[in-house]
């Protein structure tokens, strides 16, 4: 599938798990969730892979100036939330097993170790590591990443390093679906985020 459509459902299947009650959780769960949504495809091989990791890093960087903006602008309380999860030495380890696990699937071929139990497990690991409080909303979008690939013609190896893999071939990677499932995901994004402003809203005038 293509970046935007990983991106609306990966956001919108973590939104619907985590359920984020306040705009605390919801920031963290968009900006986490939108960074696993889309980390398993740094290993793209194709011609176009430089534009697509540079697609992947930026959308990284622009998460992180989201967050940024958000904190300083309403004092969520994001920073102070991770880390009442966690320290600064378990941020800084998680980080680096963080990196250098997607370094090392960087290197595997397209739909394998970044695409498999074991590579979404081990992230999830050192994000857990990094703090707990992000695991869900990773996990899970990492996890609808890997579920929607396996629609396509291309195998994914979700059991890496087991040979062979999954492929449903319901789909190809850029059709009709492709776009409905980017509609339908971006649709529960918008309806998941007016519901909680929605209540908040009644709450400060209740």
């Amino acid at each position: 599938m293509t970046g935007k459509t990983h991106v609306a459902v990966g956001t919108a299947a973590s939104l619907l798990v985590t359920q984020p009650s306040t705009l605390k959780e919801l920031f963290i769960c968009l900006g986490v969730a939108i960074v696993g949504s889309v980390i398993s495809d740094i290993d793209v091989t194709t011609s176009e892979s430089h534009q697509t990791l540079d697609w992947i890093l930026g959308l990284i960087l622009a998460v992180s100036v989201l967050l940024a903006f958000a904190e300083s602008r309403w004092s969520l309380g994001i920073f102070s939330a991770i880390l009442n999860h966690s320290s600064y030495s378990r941020i800084f380890f998680g980080t680096v097993i963080f990196l250098g696990i997607c370094i090392f699937g960087k290197e595997q071929p397209h739909r394998s170790f970044l695409h498999s139990i074991l590579g979404l497990a081990l992230l999830s690991m050192a994000v857990y590591i990094l703090s707990p409080l992000l695991v869900p909303y990773f996990a899970v979008a990492m996890a609808s990443h890997i579920a929607i690939d396996m629609l396509n013609h291309k195998r994914v190896k979700l059991f890496y390093p087991l040979p062979g893999g999954i492929r449903l071939g319901l789909c190809s990677a850029n059709g009709i679906v492709n776009g409905w499932l980017f509609k339908i995901g971006s649709l529960v994004v918008i309806i998941k985020m007016m519901q909680l402003i929605g209540r908040m809203g009644l709450a400060f005038f209740s």
